[in-house]
């Protein structure tokens, strides 16, 4: 028998011009009740933006719902400094977007006029693309983290070096860079800077910092005064031996203002540093190493990324009829003109290729730009086709030359994202929507992350949480090893290591004490995903210390408070800000000390494991005392604990349960029985709207939308495989057309508010995890399939797969097949070998027409006949 292959409805065809075939962007409301199975999109947000960028990539190019390109978060243009959109005929309506395939992200959007219908696309160009040369400078170097820049920031006087009008500027975060430096040389290492925003002291306040150590703290108002610029020279060496020395500005801990700024950067060979006084003119007798106009810079140092804007447009009428294209830039940067009225230059790091020479630019105020191109007549049906290129980073090119050269590009970098080395495959299901998502996913997650410190940093997504986030980062961890990419799972702990404090906690959102038990579960699972105990003793140091951090923060909260005995007040983040007694911190604390309990047992360290275990039996009966204290009932009568110890009033009883339900499951703290339990998921389930729980977010009355995964997975560990899947199919149906998750949004018809990242890929994460979940999961030391299998799944002809997947046993790979009749299904299972699971258990409810399990034993490759009864 040869099985179905249940084909993807989401590719397109090249530049199309019609919307035939296209993704389903909304459904019918009033009509019949929609397939709870089917994915539609019926939930999504209104408003979207897709990422188009290379994996890896430090330029995160976005394309809003509308078909513009979005440059730079934040800004005030869409949430953007730079926003680019091609336009026809005034403001042609709207149609519909898609992608031309999940693992291809090239962005189609449809509009129309009354006379032309209207194909855009949009792609980054993959590699290769020739750059322009450039000298370049004597010393390598290159950005650490994640910031932007601005040009014309500072006003300086008349007689300063022009890049102290620039900076390179971090959101909340630090600016850094490191160049290479030869073992055992000394270098004088000059900051430049400007502040031309501030007029009052103790506001900005920056830490110069070389190789991490704060060398000196600057309040440039009170010293020099707004647009005054400053030189302040430093030695360095490189002192942990990595051949590289870095040097960043940092926000001090009295500032403010914690968005710090960078304008020029200086290397000199040890003592040829000029006067500050020359360097702030511009004059330098002695070449410098090294000259970092941070400003025009920050891109300018990466290597050159394009994204082409095409354009076709048909006229559909049956009479001659006028195109008057434009191309509109609104930007906070300077927009000028180039002289060959070929190219528009956005600051000092953006240019744009125009497919022809510009009839005028038309400008509204400083920030707003629309470039009309020539009119012309098309005869009916006659298609007109332009292409626009964006170049950025060092030595971009002026691309494409042409539509036909656009046509090339466009080739190459669906070649190039066909071949990408990206986890494909891993796990097959016969609904082609579902794996759309997964496909997508893993993209995504991908083209969210980029390179530190030499090791894949796994962000959460390309605008305001571009950067690490412990939680976040770890269940995206996860997802990545079951998709058999262990060794980049490992890396990416190993970045997760490198932020531990020398008090041994981890804690990089201030009151987010849960932090470190997050860090010890992440550190035992991957253990146990890799089969590695050899890798946990190695860390096992940083690990001891990170349990007996958790002793120290029992020790810090006072007799008498709520929350004595447990941890000290926290941020609960998910919907509640306040610095409070609270209960996110003790779930995922108690999470963490199961999971570091575990690990010791499992590299036979008793002794650590057994007093351990005292140490969480204690806090465990603290906590119990303490929920019993705070239980209330909701309107229902469900009996639950609120996340606040104190001061919760009119706080909706779901809001910030997120730290609960991963206590059920990956915490595994509660029995399946205990009243606790039982309690907050009935207050849960009672609140649901649209196949998910209302308000347990930042938004009033909105959708957390990733919250499904960890509601699913509660009731998969419940053992609900019914309502697991359910609400994989519901979170689904929350994404955008475009295969990405909004992190929270409103209900459909509730408005159109939304918080958080787009693309959000803890939530491309927390698919593929309740994916995965749904078909195969470890309980203790069996290994559970089919748990959450949806019938939907297993008609006549189709196929489930999963190849490779990483479980605690070692990578599982097996194949359900339906017969094309309907009335069987074969599972062909490869065991996982490399520590037998004690049982594997078949499970048959929702799915066969039968009830129970089944247990499969055998080795090498298993073959089982599985009668259906429909």
């Amino acid at each position: 028998m040869k099985p179905r292959v249940c084909r993807s409805p989401f590719r397109l065809p090249l530049f199309p011009l019609s919307l035939a075939g296209s993704v389903l962007v909304g459904f019918a409301q009033g009509g019949p009740e929609p397939d709870p199975w089917k994915i539609d999109f019926r939930y999504q947000p209104p408003e979207w933006q897709t990422s188009i960028c290379l994996p890896d990539d430090w330029q995160k190019t976005l394309v809003d719902r509308s078909g513009g390109l979005l440059y730079d978060y934040p800004g005030p243009h869409a949430g953007f400094t730079t926003r680019i959109s091609a336009g026809i005929n005034g403001d042609p309506k709207w149609l519909g977007q898609s992608l031309l395939s999940p693992r291809v992200p090239i962005v189609q959007t449809r509009r129309e006029t009354d006379a032309f219908e209207i194909a855009e696309e949009a792609f980054a160009v993959a590699p290769p693309i020739p750059a322009a040369r450039k000298q370049a400078p004597e010393l390598s170097f290159e950005k650490v983290g994640s910031f932007g820049g601005q040009t014309g920031w500072a006003s300086p006087p008349p007689e300063a070096d022009a890049a102290f009008r620039d900076i390179a500027v971090g959101f909340n975060s630090s600016v850094g860079y490191r160049f290479a430096a030869r073992k055992g040389e000394r270098y004088s290492v000059v900051f430049g800077l400007c502040e031309g925003w501030h007029t009052n002291a103790a506001k900005r306040i920056l830490d110069l910092k070389l190789e991490g150590q704060t060398v000196r703290t600057v309040d440039l108002i009170a010293e020099k005064g707004r647009n005054v610029p400053a030189a302040f020279v430093f030695t360095a060496r490189d002192e942990d031996g990595d051949g590289w020395i870095e040097a960043s500005v940092g926000a001090a801990a009295a500032a403010t203002d914690k968005n710090t700024i960078l304008n020029l950067l200086w290397v000199f060979r040890e003592g040829e540093a000029p006067k500050p006084a020359d360097l702030v003119r511009g004059q330098s007798p002695k070449q410098p190493l090294l000259r970092v106009e941070c400003g025009g810079q920050v891109q300018g140092m990466n290597p050159p990324r394009h994204d082409l804007l095409v354009v076709r447009m048909r006229n559909r009428s049956s009479v001659e009829a006028t195109a008057d294209p434009t191309l509109t830039i609104e930007s906070t940067q300077p927009i000028l003109t180039g002289a060959d009225r070929r190219h528009v230059f956005i600051g000092a790091a953006t240019s744009i290729r125009l497919p022809e020479e510009f009839e005028r630019v038309e400008k509204v105020g400083a920030r707003k730009a629309t470039v009309h191109l020539r009119s012309r007549a098309l005869a009916a049906g006659q298609t007109l086709t332009l292409a626009y290129g964006v170049a950025r980073g060092g030595g971009a090119s002026a691309i494409p030359r042409s539509a036909a050269h656009a046509r090339s590009l466009r080739r190459q970098s669906v070649g190039y994202w066909e071949k990408a080395d990206l986890p494909y495959g891993a796990i097959q299901v016969p609904d082609a929507g579902v794996q759309a998502l997964l496909d997508s996913s893993a993209r995504n997650i991908y083209q969210a992350r980029e390179i530190k410190k030499g090791l894949p940093a796994f962000q959460v997504g390309p605008t305001c949480y571009r950067g690490l986030w412990v939680v976040d980062g770890s269940f995206i961890l996860e997802a990545v090893s079951f998709l058999g990419r262990l060794d980049e799972a490992r890396a990416g702990i190993q970045y997760l290591l490198s932020f531990q404090r020398e008090d041994g906690g981890f804690m990089l959102m201030d009151g987010h004490w849960k932090e470190t038990g997050i860090v010890l579960w992440a550190v035992a699972r991957h253990a146990r995903l890799t089969g590695d105990p050899a890798w946990l003793r190695q860390v096992w140091p940083k690990f001891v210390r990170g349990f007996e951090f958790i002793r120290k923060m029992r020790g810090m909260v006072p007799a008498g408070a709520p929350n004595a005995g447990l941890i000290p007040d926290g941020f609960s983040d998910g919907g509640l800000a306040d610095r409070v007694p609270e209960y996110t911190n003790i779930y995922w604390t108690l999470a963490g000390m199961r999971a570091a309990i575990e690990a010791a047992r499992w590299l036979r360290e008793d002794g650590i494991a057994n007093a351990w275990e005292k140490e969480y039996d204690d806090f465990y009966q603290a906590f119990r005392r303490a929920a019993e204290r705070d239980t209330r009932a909701d309107a229902r009568g469900n009996r639950y604990v609120p996340i606040r110890m104190a001061k919760g009033e009119g706080i909706p009883p779901q809001k910030a349960q997120w730290a609960f339900c991963h206590a059920v499951f990956p915490g595994k703290v509660f029995a399946a029985a205990d009243p606790l339990l039982q309690g907050n998921m009935a207050m849960l389930r009672a609140v649901e709207c649209q196949g998910l729980v209302l308000d347990t977010g930042w938004l009033k009355d909105g959708i957390w939308n990733y919250f499904a995964s960890f509601y699913g997975h509660a009731w998969l560990w419940l053992g609900d495989g019914r309502k697991a899947s359910e609400t994989l199919h519901h979170f689904g149906n929350h994404a955008s057309p475009l295969l990405v998750w909004r992190e929270e949004q409103m209900p459909v018809g509730k408005g159109s508010a939304v918080v958080g990242d787009m693309p959000h890929n803890w939530a491309s994460a927390e698919f593929i995890r309740l994916t995965r979940n749904c078909l195969a999961l470890e309980r203790d030391a069996d290994l559970h399939l089919f748990e959450g299998m949806p019938a939907c799944w297993v008609k006549p002809g189709c196929v489930t797969r999963l190849r490779g997947v990483a479980t605690e046993f070692g990578p599982l790979t097996l194949e359900l097949a339906v017969t094309r009749d309907g009335a069987a299904a074969t599972l062909k299972l490869t065991p996982p070998s490399r520590t037998p699971p004690r049982r594997i258990v078949l499970h048959l409810d929702n799915w066969s027409g039968q009830q129970g399990t089944i247990e499969v034993s055998g080795s090498g490759v298993i073959t089982r006949q599985i009668p259906l009864k429909r």
